[in-house]
């Protein structure tokens, strides 16, 4: 075979190589925000019918970091062993009932925040769009846990509002803050990196 020819079959296999690494880097990206999810869950203050857990802050900032899908990736798996009885979920809980329970909305809408905020996380690079999009992530996931507390476990939504969404309120404005800055200083950090 000819150098030149093998010069062009190295050239045409690095986009595919780049890719696999890719591809590995950000699934084993979200297996890590899988086990960050679990570590929030253990983080919690224990209310009734839903804790509040600090999983919500890497939920969202697993969308921002890892996209879209790789972001909802990390918490599919998430949802995946805590339903095949790891106990990852909050108080330590296990199994597929957790998510039929009253904190199934939530759980469910984990996935869902994370590609909201991995799509809109990169459409605007400014402060107040990161927050706002970090409190849009937050509000899906809250919408959906009162949506399936009215449904099932209370005797309405009033109810599921008041029990399930306001306790809420000052906890998520904190953690909005919060992830923003861990955002902020992980962009600033790769600019860095990549200014080298």
């Amino acid at each position: 075979m000819s150098r030149a020819r093998t010069v062009e079959i190295q050239a045409n296999s690095r986009p595919v190589s780049f890719l696999k690494s890719r591809v590995l880097l950000c699934t084993m990206g979200s297996l890590l925000f899988a086990g960050l999810t679990t570590v929030g869950a253990m983080i919690q203050i224990p209310l009734q019918p839903v804790p509040i857990t600090l999983q919500t802050m890497f939920v969202v900032l697993g969308g921002a970091i890892l996209g879209p899908g790789f972001g909802a990736l990390g918490q599919v798996f998430y949802l995946v062993m805590g339903s095949s009885g790891i106990p990852v979920f909050a108080g330590s809980a296990a199994g597929m009932g957790i998510l039929t329970g009253p904190t199934g909305g939530y759980l469910i809408g984990f996935a869902l925040a994370a590609v909201v905020v991995g799509r809109l996380i990169r459409l605007r690079t400014s402060l107040w769009w990161q927050l706002l999009t970090f409190y849009l992530g937050s509000q899906v996931i809250l919408s959906l846990g009162v949506l399936h507390l009215g449904l099932f476990y209370t005797d309405g939504f009033r109810e599921a509002f008041t029990v399930g969404y306001l306790p809420f309120i000052p906890g998520d404005l904190l953690k909005i803050i919060a992830t923003t800055s861990i955002y902020r200083s992980y962009l600033a950090l790769r600019r860095a990196r990549f200014s080298r």
